[in-house]
C-alpha cells in the first residue's frame, strides 16, 4: 500500500480533527527524524498511522483487543483510552500491510512509552504531544524547544508532563510509563555525571546562595547520597506564592546556566506549588510554603545529613 493509499484509507477512519492531528504529527516527526538521524521514511509512516484505531469506540477497542489476543493488564482493562496504541499497531500490520517491526513498535509505544526506547519511538511519542495543532498547555512551549535540542531530555520532560496530566485528571498511571521515566532519568543522570565536572556539593552550595539571594525562606540542604541513588544532595526551600515559586526556579536555572550547568529535568506540580530542578547529583525542590508541609519531604528524608547553610551563605 502506498502512502497516498494509506492516507485515503485513514481519512475514512478518522474525523477531520483527528486526521489533521495525524498530519501534524507527521510534519513534526519527520523534522525531528532528520535532525536526530532517524529513518525519515519509517518515521513518516509510523506518524501517519499512529492513531489509526483512535476513532473506534472504547468498548469496541476492548473487544477487538480480546478478539485479536492483544495482551491486556488490569490498568488497560480500566483505562480504555490506552488501548488504541497497541490496537493501532495490530491494524497497521493487518489492515495497512505494515510488516516493519520498528514502525509497529513506534505505534505500539507512542502513548505509554517503554524502557530503552528507540529514537523513532521517542520521536513519535514527542511529536504526538507537540504537533502544531495542539492546544496550548503549561510546559508545551518548553517541550517544543527541547524536542529540537536534546531528544532524551525532551523525552524526560514529556514523561513528566504526561504523568502530571494523568494524575491531574484522576486517571491510573501505568507502570510502563513510570518505568520508562525512571529509565531515561537514570540514563541522563549517568551521562551528566560523566560530562559534568562540577562537584555535587559545589552545586548544592550554589543553589543555596542563589535562593538566599532571592529571598527564599526555610532553605535546607541535605546530603542523601547514602540513602538513595536519586541524587547526592537535595536543596529545599519555601516561597510565599506560586508566582514566586516559579520565579525562584527560573532564577536558579538561569544562574546555573551561567556556569554551564543545565537541568536534566524541570518539573512543575500542582500548578507551580512545587517546582523541581534535577541536576543529576543535585535536586532542587521549591515549594509554595503551605504545600511543603503537605508533601512532607523534610520528614521523608529525616535520616539524611543536614548541612549547615549558614556556613555556605557566609562564605
Amino acid at each position: 500500500m502506498t502512502k497516498e493509499q494509506m492516507k485515503e484509507k485513514l481519512g475514512k477512519l478518522l474525523t477531520d480533527h483527528r486526521y489533521t492531528h495525524s498530519l501534524g504529527v507527521v510534519e513534526t516527526a519527520v523534522k525531528m527524524a532528520k535532525l536526530f538521524g532517524a529513518n525519515t521514511e519509517k518515521t513518516e509512516i509510523a506518524a501517519l498511522l499512529h492513531d489509526c484505531a483512535k476513532q473506534i469506540p472504547h468498548n469496541e477497542q476492548l473487544e477487538l483487543c480480546r478478539k485479536f489476543k492483544i495482551p491486556l493488564d488490569e490498568v488497560k482493562e480500566k483505562e480504555l483510552g490506552l488501548l488504541h496504541a497497541e490496537l493501532g499497531a495490530y491494524l497497521a500490520e493487518h489492515e495497512f500491510g505494515i510488516t516493519d517491526s520498528e514502525i509497529l513498535d513506534a505505534i505500539r509505544y507512542h502513548t505509554l512509552g517503554r524502557e530503552n526506547m528507540t529514537d523513532m519511538e521517542k520521536i513519535l511519542y514527542l511529536a504526538d504531544i507537540i504537533e502544531p495543532n495542539r492546544r496550548d498547555f503549561e510546559g508545551l512551549s518548553d517541550l517544543r524547544k527541547l524536542c529540537f535540542e536534546n531528544l532524551d531530555r525532551a523525552l524526560l520532560f514529556g514523561f513528566g508532563l504526561t504523568i502530571a496530566h494523568t494524575n491531574r485528571n484522576g486517571h491510573i498511571l501505568h507502570n510502563q510509563t513510570i518505568d520508562a521515566e525512571k529509565y531515561i532519568r537514570e540514563k541522563l543522570r549517568k551521562e551528566e555525571k560523566l560530562l559534568d565536572n562540577e562537584n555535587s556539593f559545589d552545586k548544592a552550595a550554589l543553589a543555596v546562595k542563589v535562593l538566599d539571594k532571592k529571598k527564599a525562606v526555610e532553605i535546607s540542604c541535605i546530603k542523601v547520597s547514602d540513602l538513595t541513588i536519586l541524587a547526592d544532595y537535595f536543596v529545599i526551600c519555601s516561597a510565599g506564592s506560586t508566582t514566586l515559586v516559579k520565579a525562584l526556579a527560573d532564577y536558579v536555572e538561569d544562574e546555573f546556566a551561567k556556569e554551564g550547568i543545565h537541568p536534566i529535568a524541570k518539573e512543575g506540580k500542582g500548578g507551580n506549588e512545587w517546582m523541581l530542578l534535577d541536576y543529576g547529583d543535585l535536586i532542587v525542590h521549591i515549594f509554595y510554603r503551605e504545600m511543603r508541609e503537605f508533601y512532607g519531604l523534610d520528614k521523608l528524608w529525616n535520616d539524611a545529613q543536614n548541612i549547615d547553610i549558614n556556613s555556605i551563605i557566609e562564605e
